[in-house]
């Protein structure tokens, strides 16, 4: 067998993120449907069998759910503060209000998949392309999204925004119970003007979420025509190289960036057929960094949930194999990924991820992407597709 590096091409791969970024692919533009083309012609140019799945989706979850949700949460924030100003102990029922909102908030997942499962008006597709192995004991799903949008925030600071908006409104809600509670039962704990100004914190960072506007504008090279690029490269390798004991598709998602509506359709669509072998998942979102650093997302959600040990410890061996480490991400709120639905429902799943702050703006550009980054992501790929391979031919993992 070929040494790893001589297998994936990161001059190709870079060529697909180049094509990619040149269309703006927010779901429902004519630039979406440009990219679906174009990702269906570079799989059957690099030998896959290609095919398309369409599926009905709706964006209210992205324009209305979300910015209603932070909006909710703003109002009864400063209710809360205000009644606390006010020295009323009311405080306690805002702050019992705002915990529970605070909860359905962090179920965000499972209201994606209830919008996903429910479909809508506007249409879009998944593109499969598939390699067939000689002996198939289960299948491989390399993954990633073609669309992209354009946010008024860079991502990181969206994130940071979910994370001290949530955890500063979760220290807000369990005060005013507990002074609410003491008001009652009368001592004078109300009323401090100081504590007043404090306490509109939470309410600052979410109503700020709420004016997160999306657009068009973003090129989308680092997210996601990479893992675009990641992914149709490893296609090529293994149409000309079929791995002998798993299947492997190679799963383009539409819609990842309106509520993981592609991701989510297929899984609910496939999941049992999968179930029947062994499956695993590997989605490459933003799969490396600016610096050319690569990265698991080791978890997600509060509490929190955990990507695949297996995968990760494979590749993570394969990156030591190839002299660099793979860092751990975890993802608490405000950042969401395609592997994420499947790991809630029980795949094993490792998902290529990293932290930056210009994707979702118009600097997200072809002339940005670390090369190295690129190539170093592919060949782990590769490492942890043999490994997997080698445990049914005795040779271990």
């Amino acid at each position: 067998m070929l040494a790893m590096h001589e297998h994936f091409d990161g001059q190709r791969a870079f060529e697909h993120i180049e094509r990619l970024s040149a269309m703006r692919r927010l779901p429902g533009s004519p630039g979406e449907a440009q990219a679906r083309e174009y990702v269906l012609g570079a799989g059957r140019g690099a030998g896959l069998e290609m095919s398309t799945e369409e599926f009905n989706y709706s964006s209210a979850p992205l324009k209305v759910v979300l910015p209603l949700l932070c909006l909710m949460l703003a109002a009864v924030s400063i209710a809360g503060s205000l009644l606390y100003l006010w020295g009323t102990p009311l405080t306690a029922v805002t702050g019992a209000v705002l915990l529970a909102l605070i909860f359905l908030g962090l179920k965000w997942s499972s209201g994606f998949e209830r919008f996903a499962a429910r479909g809508g008006p506007e249409v879009s597709a998944n593109v499969i392309g598939d390699v067939r192995a000689a002996d198939a004991k289960g299948v491989i799903l390399l993954c990633a999204h073609y669309d992209s949008k354009s946010q008024v925030m860079p991502v990181v600071m969206r994130a940071t925004f979910f994370i001290l908006g949530f955890l500063s409104a979760v220290f807000l809600g369990a005060a005013l119970v507990a002074l609410g509670i003491t008001a009652a039962a009368g001592p004078d704990v109300l009323g401090s003007a100081e504590v007043f100004y404090v306490s509109l914190i939470p309410a600052f960072f979410l109503l700020a979420l709420v004016f997160n506007f999306t657009g068009n504008r973003s090129p989308g090279a680092l997210d996601n025509a990479a893992g675009e690029a990641v992914i149709l490269e490893l296609g090529r390798v293994l149409a000309a190289q079929p791995l002998e004991h798993f299947d492997v598709r190679v799963l383009s998602f539409g819609c990842e960036e309106v509520g993981l509506c592609g991701s989510i359709v297929y899984m609910l669509a496939h999941g049992d057929e999968l179930r029947t072998g062994p499956c695993y998942m590997l989605n490459f979102d933003m799969p490396f960094s600016p610096a050319g650093t690569v990265s698991l997302n080791t978890g997600f959600e509060i509490p929190p949930r955990y990507t695949s040990e297996k995968l990760n410890r494979l590749a993570r061996a394969a990156a030591e194999e190839m002299g660099f480490e793979l860092k751990g991400i975890f993802l608490p709120v405000g950042a969401a990924a395609d592997h994420m639905p499947w790991c809630k429902h029980g795949f094993e799943v490792a998902g290529f991820v990293s932290a930056t702050t210009y994707v979702h703006r118009a600097s997200d550009s072809a002339d940005r992407i670390n090369r190295e980054g690129l190539r170093r992501t592919g060949e782990v790929a590769l490492g942890v597709l043999r490994a997997l391979d080698q445990e049914f031919s005795g040779g271990g993992a």
